[in-house]
């Protein structure tokens, strides 16, 4: 495996979080709420990939956080639905071995979408042998597990599979969903290691949409209700991957490449009537073929009296994708409109040099430069009008950039186990290629992100403090109309501002507590209005405490509690408007006899009524009823009082 980088600023999160899975979650992609700021929603089905929130972007899903599972890269190329789209639904909880949350662009090795930074789950089983586990809950959720890892082999192999459905707890919320996750890692003779990954993943998920506010204040909707029927989606995924890390004979040598096929169809309604009569829902598909390969070499030499270490990378990345929209009627699924039918070829070719020099025996700078050039080749097959009359199709065209961006950090150790780290970095967000026009010198996202930070740490605790602000030149808003993240005049420019404070501590044997709080202020250069949707403060709790409490029968009995806590500011909305702060309340207790183990998990513990996405924009879903062009607020419900209860089988 990947050796452990070191740490480029005062907020990143490395964690093993075997102990802290055991807090209620929906899925995997939600271990990221350990980081500060981060926050998902999940307003577009189960099965629909989650809404990102960090350190005052609105990610959407995934246009500004870079992500890779077990080193496979997860962000999507000119998906359709949002460029950078990353689908975590395929990553089994009980497999993640460790958490890595980079905030902020100030590594070399951070690619694309590394706008707010990036995230990796490495994979791997502690707890060797063989799990099988069934769950049952409230709407008819069932869930089925089994893990297989070898005993007498690195916890880095194990074979999971996962079924999954449910009718949801309210109308179109149900899914289904089935992974498979497997990984072997071999110990080769002189020290080299070989890795292999595959994961086969499908899902298909209703989505129930948005609410107009005064339809449900006035008791025209339920709370949980729909208008559209016809809202859903489908997704699958299929990747392999090897990587071989040679010892060398002063560092490492580390060969990675893999493969995948991804699949997603999106059909989805926010306006309802109000663009079009004939209906305003549109169904977006998505299909990609991608190929890579990453090549890294890290050695060590001595200078100035410390050891030092430089690392060469390259990296190739080639996606062909195929990208459709069509617009379809409301009362039926019958398209009158595709406005986007276009398959493209993106090509990425990057290269880094990373340094990492102890000048003093309290001071340590580390980073370098990182160069990409990314290509494009688009055959766009939607029409354009020729002489007002005549349709033709837009024809293929062509498109190239480079980017080059220097990343550097500098740590001081003050004693007493405290550490001050400064960090500045140059990332990237590539373009939507469906928007380049022919011979375009293809125009980057800029972002220029700097953080002033400490660190204190004891044996039982450790506290983190840090200040940011980051400016990105071409951001992205989402449009309801067109159900996309489009660059508005108004959001050529943002930028960001914000502190953020954690706390992990384990004051007592088998307690072990993670708190944050993160405050971020997002505003558009040109007018210095609030970025909407951004939640100004995110606050997370997490509590775990596991003890044996006695060994009847000759077995031991273990006990376990785990609490959550999910506090949100008011968002500020399009049009000057705000929705309401939200506090969620998750909690767990288990009984594991021997081989045997009961749970209980329950999510929004005081059935709160909240709104998990909250938009405002002009809609009608009335047909046949004139469009106001007053904009009203909207939300999808949130998940109600949620009650899981499991039985795991350890052999």
């Amino acid at each position: 495996m990947r050796a452990e980088s070191p740490r480029r600023a005062a907020s990143e999160l490395s964690l093993d979080v075997a102990s802290l899975r055991l807090v209620p979650r929906g899925s995997a992609a939600e271990l990221l709420s350990l980081a500060p700021g981060f926050y998902l929603a999940q307003h577009g089905g189960e099965g629909k990939a989650q809404q990102l929130f960090l350190r005052g972007f609105d990610a959407q899903h995934g246009q500004d956080v870079e992500f890779s599972v077990g080193g496979l890269p997860v962000n999507e190329v000119s998906n359709v639905h949002g460029h950078g789209y990353a689908d975590l639904n395929f990553v089994i909880p009980e497999v993640v071995d460790r958490l890595r949350v980079q905030e902020g662009p100030y590594d070399p090795r951070q690619g694309d979408f590394a706008v707010a930074g990036s995230a990796r789950f490495d994979l791997g089983v502690g707890d060797r042998g063989a799990l099988a586990r069934v769950g049952y809950g409230m709407f008819h959720t069932a869930r089925a597990l089994v893990v297989v890892a070898p005993r007498g082999e690195r916890r880095e192999t194990f074979l999971a599979g996962e079924l999954y459905r449910t009718d949801g707890y309210g109308v179109q919320r149900a899914a289904t969903r089935a992974s498979a996750l497997g990984q072997y890692l071999r110990q080769l003779s002189g020290g080299a290691t070989v890795r292999a990954l595959a994961t086969v993943y499908t899902a298909r998920f209703d989505s129930p949409g948005v609410l107009r506010e005064d339809d449900y204040q006035r008791g025209a909707r339920d709370f949980f209700g729909s208008y559209d029927l016809r809202q859903g989606g489908f997704s699958s995924r299929a990747a392999l991957l090897t990587e071989l890390v040679v010892p060398t004979a002063h560092g490492r040598l580390s060969v990675l490449a893999h493969a995948g096929v991804r699949s997603l169809r999106i059909q989805e309604n926010f306006t309802g009537v109000a663009l079009d009569p004939r209906g305003d829902r549109y169904e977006q598909r998505y299909d990609a073929v991608t190929v890579g390969l990453r090549a890294s070499h890290r050695a060590t030499f001595a200078l100035f009296g410390y050891a030092q270490s430089v690392e060469f990378g390259l990296s190739a990345r080639h996606d062909r994708t195929t990208g459709a929209m069509g617009r379809q009627r409301y009362a039926d699924e019958v398209t009158w409109e595709t406005p986007i039918d276009a398959d493209v070829d993106a090509t990425d070719l990057g290269m880094y040099v990373d340094l990492e020099l102890r000048l003093l025996s309290r001071l340590r700078l580390r980073g370098g430069l990182r160069a990409d050039a990314l290509a494009y080749l688009i055959d766009d097959r939607s029409t354009m009008l020729v002489d007002r009359t005549v349709r033709v199709p837009r024809g293929r065209r062509d498109a190239q950039g480079f980017q080059v961006g220097p990343r550097v950090t500098a740590e001081v150790e003050l004693g007493r186990g405290f550490t001050l780290l400064g960090a500045y970095g140059k990332g990237f967000r590539s373009p939507q290629a469906l928007s380049l026009g022919d011979g375009e010198s293809a125009p980057f996202a800029v972002v220029h992100s700097g953080e002033l930070g400490a660190r204190w740490r004891h044996p039982q605790v450790q506290v983190t403090a840090a200040a940011f602000a980051t400016r990105v030149d071409r951001d992205l808003v989402f449009d309801p109309a067109s159900g996309q993240n489009v660059v508005l005049p108004e959001s050529a420019a943002t930028t960001r501002m914000g502190a953020s404070l954690q706390v992990r501590a384990t004051p007592a044997r088998g307690l072990e507590l993670i708190a944050s709080g993160t405050w971020a202020r997002a505003t558009f250069d040109a007018t210095g209005y609030l970025v909407p949707y951004v939640p100004p403060w995110v606050g997370r709790l997490d509590a775990v405490y596991v003890r044996e409490v006695g060994r009847p029968f000759g077995r031991a009995l273990t006990l376990s509690f785990a609490l959550g806590a999910t506090a949100l500011g008011d968002r500020p909305l399009p049009f000057s408007e705000r929705s309401p702060a939200v506090f969620l309340l998750d909690a767990a207790v288990s009984a594991r006899l021997g081989a045997v183990e009961l749970g209980l998990a329950a999510r929004n513990l005081t059935d709160a009524r909240w709104r998990d996405g909250a938009f405002s924009y002009v809609s009608n879903f009335t047909p046949g009823a004139d469009t106001s062009q007053v904009p009203v607020q909207h939300f999808t419900a949130g998940r109600p009082l949620t009650l899981l209860g499991t039985l795991g089988v350890y052999l």
